[in-house]
């Protein structure tokens, strides 16, 4: 059973993670893809409702290309996150 505290952070992680795959230009599909999850469990993440094991959240990370601990503490300001190398091309 998740604690309220629990689901909250839930859903502050997968508020960054959709933040960051928003910023990054990336669809649902094409982070799973990359970071080797599928997309429903992806977009469970980005829910807060599903607690991903912790080499799960380090493969999305890395699909972010962010550091793994700028999934779980403050909030990730978009203006220091913009891609410079554009939109990501499709897979």
């Amino acid at each position: 059973m998740t604690t309220e505290s629990e689901a909250a952070f839930l859903a502050d992680v997968g508020m960054r993670v959709r933040l960051l795959r928003t910023v990054r230009r990336m669809s649902q599909d094409r982070l799973a893809d990359v970071a080797g999850v599928s997309r429903v469990t992806l977009g469970e993440i980005e829910r807060g409702e599903h607690g991903a094991g912790v080499l799960r959240y380090r493969a999305v990370a890395a699909a972010l290309d962010v550091p793994l601990g700028s999934l779980f503490d403050g909030n990730p300001d978009p203006d220091t996150l913009v891609d410079t190398a554009g939109p990501q091309s499709p897979p």
